[in-house]
């Protein structure tokens, strides 16, 4: 039965190597007991004081700042700080791209292959309504895109994400137990998605 199922373990990550949402789902489903989800602690103990609190907002600010300190730390344990200069280099480049206009018609496809299932930004246009209004929004979103691409300026509104905690497990309030997850516009994913096809293909 163990080896069986360790069987159907490997060929089910295998086959999903690529695809990180089925990697993760698995891996969650083979740990016993492990809490989960997006449930939010009752109350959350300050690091700087190890003081707990229940303020919302609080909570949120000390989430912010763990989340915030841990790219510089992961950066400086990886990467010492160096003072060594390198040397510009003068050789041109090799290779070169050119970021050529969208059309409605892909900015389409795109809408229709953006999978309903991922989670959403609050107070943002769901990708269902994307997908029922796709006619319409297409045309508009090409204007808008191309228009990002000749200015290379990027709205600021398409910038921002919303960052979610997520509990790996153990006790809820301490900030260190959660990983943050993104979650970016839908008009930014259909964006990356086009510069993204300009550079691969």
């Amino acid at each position: 039965m163990e080896t069986s199922k360790r069987n159907y373990c490997q060929s089910q990550l295998s086959s999903n190597s690529h695809n990180p949402r089925k990697t993760w789902q698995l891996i969650n489903s083979l740990i016993k007991g492990k809490e989960k989800g997006l449930t939010s602690p009752d109350e959350l103990i300050n690091p700087v004081n190890q003081q707990p609190t229940n303020d919302p907002t609080n909570m949120a600010n000390i989430f912010n700042d763990y989340f915030a300190s841990i790219g510089n730390q992961l950066a400086a344990a990886i990467i010492p700080p160096t003072n060594k200069q390198y040397p510009v280099s003068c050789h041109g480049p090799q290779r070169s791209f050119v970021l050529h206009e969208a059309t409605s018609e892909e900015v389409k496809i795109i809408i229709d292959n953006l999978p309903v299932s991922k989670s959403e930004r609050m107070n943002d246009i769901s990708i269902h309504i994307l997908k029922i209004c796709k006619q319409i929004l297409s045309p508009f979103l090409a204007l808008l895109f191309n228009r990002c691409i000749k200015s290379g300026i990027y709205p600021e509104c398409f910038k921002c994400t919303q960052v979610i905690p997520i509990h790996k497990g153990g006790h809820k309030n301490h900030c260190t137990i959660y990983r943050p997850i993104s979650l970016l516009s839908s008009f930014n994913k259909i964006f990356e998605k086009l510069i993204y096809t300009r550079l691969y293909s």
